[in-house]
Formats: structure tokens, C-alpha cells, sequence
């Protein structure tokens, strides 16, 4: 949507000024001219205007707020449609958001606080009382007018309870990593309490100026809100009394029963922690323990679709004036990376990743703001049957399994596949499925790419029936016949790399409560368990000749992770993990160069605050470290090129995260890709001709395709798919 609008009449009301934007709408400074009133008018941009689920979002909301009166509901006045354009007048707020008093301001006094959950928490109440659940609350949906009111919109994504339809997403992930509960991101049956969980992070953050969990992708968040307890609010900011503190995390306990049983309770349980503290004990709350439950049934997923980037596509990144900074969003919004493990099926999106990721590399990132959702669902497809047989590989994928497992049976004859740390690990026997062809829709310039790369890719999706977990999936993009390389109950493998020579697949998996790091062959045998430990192990990745594998570790537990690598020669580790390097720093996700001297990665002084994190290098014989960006944005995921000239990493910007590139030198920064949703974890095909990456721009996590200028951009999957890499 560009400001076309702006100056025209549409509706009975003439457009000013646009005074936002979000995922799915632009929202304008309107006069309403009967009436002669300002409004601001939420207006469905012309490339969603087709979208059966952005259509329906929209509307959703008119029909839900016109049920809710409240005075702490934003009122819909008018619901209309311009040149096929929908449209939503709604009473203007002059004050701007919560989101825009924590971006000038940082933390708010308790008077503030107090003041804002006073009005906010009975809305909520109300809300549920009317059986709709709000599933997105967050500091950016609380709008503020002159007097200090405080408002809660956007029900655009909120859930009637008991409402069923066709079309209707009452079930699976959608929301704001950062701000869903633990339920929320498990994709499990929803009550008032899950709102009551978000509201106690917006308190935490007004509190801290912070969100209790902050990660590099929507995915790695939301694995966050299932798997990991927030800090200690008195750690970030002292002058938080201990009852308050109790208040805060009794919301955010991982157990619904042990939460707060509705928003005023929690209101007037932290109004009495400031008015009178003494009636607090000092000890901490009991913390419930995890309980990881399946997700909810997948749901049916859109066709495939062809997306164009917005406009300014290969724009530079240019770092705004130090007097402006204090006012960008993208500041805080992290990830995220998003909505999930999170926008699609945290797709970053998620359900069963969530149940277990300790960081998920879905691992979302990314940023944040992934609304509208985190993990939709995934698979659609039904099991095959006597009558609808698995399909046959073709000769020279059967060749290459035979041989496999030929290698495989002589090395399990004679003792030689066991783990690093003399524990026998069980043979997987791949899974083999056929999804439907996608093929290409309507990009003739990616044609080549099909033939071109033998279409062998690999990531992360979420599989299984009455249980999802993500599984590692090897993709052949000739025939589009997948296979499923992982099949361990209850275990989560994701970010999946395979060796320069072709034969190994390194992965994270979360087995045992943490991530771990394990390699199999291309056909998911001879699988072998390089680390065993109590503390997290991701994010792994090969050194070029196949001798190292190198990845972050939290040896500490305090999330300021080490890099780490381990020689694997012959199929087997060789000797003890060496320190790369351990300097009190999140140090996450190492990518060597092509020429092996130095490895890049994402690093940051503070594990939880992702403003902090950077792309540096580390070279390998001095271990000098040198830092390629330097702004107050999140940069992560940085990859090379294959022939070592350009690095492809994600930033955030003012809404969620985009693609970016700079030369290896650091120079020449700009961002490539960035779409209306979050888009991430993207790596060079082997001829360095097009990048493969994860968005959640049609509100589940799916794999694309383009041009590494950020052209030619092509769904391929349909199905879900996370941060996938190509064989050689």
C-alpha cells in the first residue's frame, strides 16, 4: 500500500495522513466529514484485498468488537469497502500505543503501570465474559488518548470460544511469540487465562522495558514461553520490589491453574504489591512445572502462492539519527522470528517444536511482531494406504539408499556406529512420502533451478499424527518425493546442514529436555550423538573439507553461549570439543568461510536483548574477532556464499525481519528481501544463483526461492518448512 490514499475522499471520510502500519492493514488520519470528527481508518492493503484469510481477519474484527462494549474497548464505527479495498473507521487515539511509551521511554513508574492494567485487565474480563479470547494482547494493541485512557484493539485474530466454521482459525499457533503463553505456543485449547498470561508479560515489560524471552527467531521465543522461566524482573531492574516481583511471575507461571484465575485478580494482586508490599511474603513463587502436551490437529493449508518483495527491495540500510533512534520499534520488536516457530507453523512455525526447543534455532528469529500467527498448521496430507501406495524412488535415489544402508548394515555388524560417548543410538528408517507437486507458478527465470541444483534440499517441518514433532525432511525438487529422515518419539530436530562431501546430515535435537548435536547420513542412518550433556548444544554447521563440526553451546546455562566445534573424520568423532571461543557473550550461530580460516557468527552482550546482537568473524589462527555490523537493531543468522564474497544474514526492521547482504568485508550492507511478513534463515544455493529462506507472509512458515537480489521470489512448499540448505 502506498499513500495513493492519502488526500482522497473514500467512505465519508477524507484521508489526512497514515499513522501506521501493520501485517495486515495501513491505518490512516481520516475526517469524518458528517460528522466532522477525526477517526483513524484501518484500510486492507490492494495485495490482500483476493486473500480469502485476510478478508476474513478483517471482517472478524468488525463482527467481534461490534459485540463488545466497553470503555476500554476501541469502538468500530463504521465497517465499508473503496475500489475493492476494505475498510474499518475507528475511534482516533492521539496518544499513540504502550509500545510507544516503552520505545521513548523505556520502563514505566508503577503509578503508570498500575494505571494502565487498571483499565486493561477489566476489558479483558469483559471480553472472555462474551466468550472471545483476544490470543494477540501486547503493548502495541493498548492504545492511549489525552487523558491517560487506555484502550485494547485489533481483534483480528481473536477467538470466539465454541464458535466452529469453515475457514475459521480457532485452533493451532497464532499470536506474537513473545506474548503468547505456553499453551498459546503449543497450539493447545485456549481459555481466558492464556490472555491473562500475556497481559502479565506487558507487565513485565513495563516494568523491565523488556519481554521476559528474547531469541533470534519467533520459534526460538515461543520453545522459550513453553520450555524456559523468565528472569527475575528485580535482575533488570532493581527498583522492582520482591512482591511485585512475585505478582509478575505468579502470571507468567507455565501452568495455567497456577496463573491468576482472570485479569483483575492479577490487577488488584499487583496493586496491592505496591500499596502494601509487607502482605508479601519474600520467598519466590512456586514455578510450575513444564508440562508438554501434543498440539492441537493441523488444519488445512492455502495453496501455493507467488509473492512479489515490497518496494525498495536492495534499499541500503542506513542507520537513523541518534535523536530518532529512541523512536523506532524495531528497537525492541525482536523477533523472532515469529508469528513463531511463530506466524506460521513458530511454522520459526512450530507446535511441537515448541514442545521441546530449548532456544529453537524456530529458532523462529527472527523478530517479532509475527502477527497475525506463529504456526498455523502444516500438513494437510492424508497417510497413504493399501489403495494409495508410497511412491518408488527413482533409480538413482534407490541407488544411493542401497548403498547407504549397505555402508550402514557393515558398519552396524562391526560395532563401529556408536555414539561419541559410547552410547549406541538406534537405527531410523527413513519415512518415505510424496506431498503434492507444487511446481512453478507462473516464474518462468526459476525454471533452470529445478534441474540445475538435482533438487535435493533439506530442513525442518513438523510431521506426526496424534503427536507433532519437527522432523528432518530431504526434499527432491525433480520429483517432488520427500523423505523423512528423522522418526525419534518424542524429540524435536530441526536446522539440518549437510557435509560439503554430500553424506551427512548435522542437526540440533532436543531429545532428553536439551538440545543436543547428532549426524546421520543422507538417508537418516548411521546415526550418531556428538555431544551429551545437561545444557544446550545448536546450531551446528561443518568446516569446509568435512572436518570440523562447529556450533554454539550454553555451558554455563546462563545463555551467553561459546562456540564449540569437534573434528568428525571417517564417520566418527575424533578427539575432545575445542573452545572457539568463550568470552561471556551470546555467540550463536557459526558459519565457516569457503576457505576454512574464519568462522561468522551472531554475537551480542546481552543473551535476552537483541538490540545487542551483531554479525562478527572470528579468524581461526589469531582468534581476533572482528564485527561486521554495528547499529542497535538484531542482526543474526549470517551465512557466506559459496564463493566466500557475500554474506546473507537477517536484520530487523521497523516491522519484523528482513533479508539482508553485505560483501565479506563487512561493507556495502542492504537489505534484499523484505516482506509484509517475517522472512529468514536463508542460505545460497551451491551456484550462489538463488537463496532459499523461510516466510511467514501468508501466515504460516513456507520455503521460497529467489534471486539473491531479491527477485523472482517462488513458494515452493505448501506444507511448512524451516531453515532448509541444499545437498551437494
Amino acid at each position: 500500500m502506498t499513500d495513493e490514499l492519502i488526500g482522497k475522499t473514500i467512505g465519508g471520510y477524507e484521508i489526512l495522513t497514515r499513522i501506521g502500519e501493520g501485517g495486515m492493514a495501513s491505518v490512516y488520519l481520516a475526517k469524518q466529514t458528517s460528522m466532522n470528527r477525526q477517526v483513524a481508518l484501518k484500510v486492507l492493503p490492494k495485495q490482500f484485498a483476493k486473500d480469502d484469510t485476510y478478508i476474513q481477519r478483517f471482517e472478524r474484527e468488525v463482527t467481534i468488537v461490534s459485540k463488545l462494549e466497553h470503555r476500554s474497548i476501541i469502538p468500530v464505527y463504521d465497517y465499508g469497502e473503496h475500489d475493492g479495498q476494505p475498510y474499518i473507521a475507528m475511534r482516533y487515539m492521539p496518544s499513540g500505543s504502550v509500545d510507544d511509551l516503552l520505545t521513548t521511554r523505556g520502563p514505566l513508574d508503577t503509578d503508570e503501570i498500575l494505571q494502565i492494567v487498571q483499565q486493561v485487565a477489566p476489558a479483558l474480563d469483559y471480553a472472555h465474559s462474551r466468550e472471545v479470547l483476544h490470543r494477540d494482547l501486547k503493548p502495541s494493541n493498548i492504545l492511549m488518548d489525552d487523558d491517560k485512557g487506555a484502550y485494547i484493539t485489533d481483534f483480528g485474530i481473536a477467538r470466539v470460544l465454541g464458535e466452529q466454521g469453515a475457514g475459521i482459525t480457532t485452533h493451532g499457533v497464532v499470536g506474537t511469540p513473545s506474548y503468547m503463553s505456553p499453551e498459546q505456543a503449543q497450539g493447545r485449547e485456549l481459555d481466558g487465562r492464556s490472555d491473562v498470561y500475556s497481559l502479565g508479560v506487558m507487565v513485565f515489560e513495563m516494568a523491565t522495558g523488556r519481554r521476559p524471552f528474547e531469541s533470534e527467531t519467533p520459534y526460538s521465543i515461543a520453545v522459550m514461553q513453553v520450555t524456559q522461566q523468565p528472569p527475575e524482573p528485580r535482575s533488570l531492574n532493581p527498583n522492582i520490589t520482591p512482591a511485585m516481583q512475585k505478582v509478575i511471575l505468579k502470571s507468567l507461571n507455565k501452568g495455567k491453574d497456577d496463573r491468576y484465575k482472570n485479569a483483575t485478580e492479577l490487577y488488584e494482586n499487583l496493586k496491592l504489591s505496591i500499596e502494601k508490599p509487607h502482605l508479601f511474603s519474600d520467598t519466590e513463587p512456586n514455578k510450575s512445572q513444564i508440562v508438554l502436551e501434543a498440539p492441537s490437529p493441523a488444519t488445512t493449508l492455502p495453496p501455493p502462492m507467488m509473492h512479489t518483495p515490497s518496494s525498495g527491495a536492495s534499499r541500503p540500510i542506513v542507520a537513523p539519527p541518534a535523536e530518532q533512534r529512541s523512536k523506532i520499534k524495531s528497537q525492541r520488536t525482536q523477533n523472532p522470528l515469529l508469528s513463531a516457530l511463530i506466524g506460521g507453523t513458530i511454522g520459526c512455525g512450530m507446535l511441537g517444536i515448541l514442545l521441546a526447543m530449548g532456544v529453537f534455532a524456530f529458532s523462529f528469529f527472527l523478530p517479532e511482531d509475527v502477527t497475525p500467527s506463529v504456526v498455523d498448521t502444516l500438513l494437510s496430507e492424508t497417510p497413504p494406504t493399501e489403495s494409495s501406495p508410497l511412491p518408488t524412488l527413482d533409480g538413482t535415489s534407490q541407488a544411493a539408499l542401497v548403498q547407504l544402508e549397505d555402508r550402514q548394515a557393515t558398519r552396524e555388524a562391526s560395532g563401529e556406529i556408536t555414539s561419541a560417548f559410547s552410547e549406541t543410538v538406534p537405527t531410523i528408517t527413513p519415512t518415505v512420502s510424496s506431498i503434492a507437486p507444487i511446481g512453478v507458478v507462473g516464474t518462468p527465470d526459476l525454471l533452470p533451478v529445478y534441474g540445475l541444483l538435482d533438487g535435493q534440499l533439506i530442513y525442518a517441518d513438523m510431521r506426526g499424527e496424534e503427536q507433532r514433532f519437527f522432523e528432518i525432511i530431504r526434499l527432491d525438487l525433480d520429483t517432488w518425493r520427500e523423505v523423512i529422515l528423522t522418526d525419534e518419539p518424542n524429540a524435536n530436530n530441526s536446522y539440518p546442514i549437510a557435509s560439503p562431501d554430500g553424506e551427512w546430515i548435522v542437526y540440533q535435537s532436543d531429545r532428553d529436555g536439551d538440545f543436543e548435536i547428532y549426524v546421520s547420513n543422507t538417508v537418516g542412518g548411521e546415526l550418531q550423538r556428538i555431544t551429551a550433556n545437561s545444557y544446550l548444544d545448536r546450531l551446528a554447521s561443518w568446516s569446509p573439507d568435512g572436518e570440523w563440526i562447529v556450533y554454539s553451546s550454553d555451558r554455563r546455562g546462563d545463555g551467553a553461549l561459546d562456540l564449540m566445534r569437534v573434528r568428525f573424520n571417517g564417520g566418527e568423532v575424533v578427539g575432545e570439543e575445542e573452545v572457539i571461543l568463550s568470552n561471556g557473550n551470546y555467540n550463536s550461530h557459526p558459519r565457516y568461510s569457503p576457505d576454512g580460516n574464519s568462522i561468522i557468527f551472531t554475537t551480542g552482550a546481552d543473551p535476552r536483548d537483541a538490540r545487542t546482537w551483531e554479525i562478527a568473524s572470528i579468524d581461526l589462527d589469531s582468534r581476533d574477532v572482528t564485527q561486521l555490523t554495528n547499529n542497535n537493531v538484531r542482526d543474526a543468522s549470517a551465512i557466506f556464499s559459496n564463493d566466500g564474497e557475500q554474506i546473507v544474514y537477517i536484520t530487523f526492521t521497523e516491522k519484523q525481519n528482513a533479508i539482508a547482504m553485505m560483501d565479506a568485508n563487512g561493507s556495502n550492507q542492504r537489505i534484499v528481501y523484505d516482506s509484509e511478513g517475517s522472512d529468514w534463515a536463508a542460505s545460497f544455493s551451491p551456484d550462489d544463483n538463488y537463496l532459499i529462506f523461510t516466510s511467514d507472509v501468508s501466515d504460516s512458515d513456507q520455503l521460497y526461492l529467489m534471486t539473491p537480489n531479491g527477485d523472482n521470489v517462488q513458494q515452493i512448499t505448501n506444507t511448512g518448512g524451516l531453515y532448509a540448505s541444499w545437498i551437494p
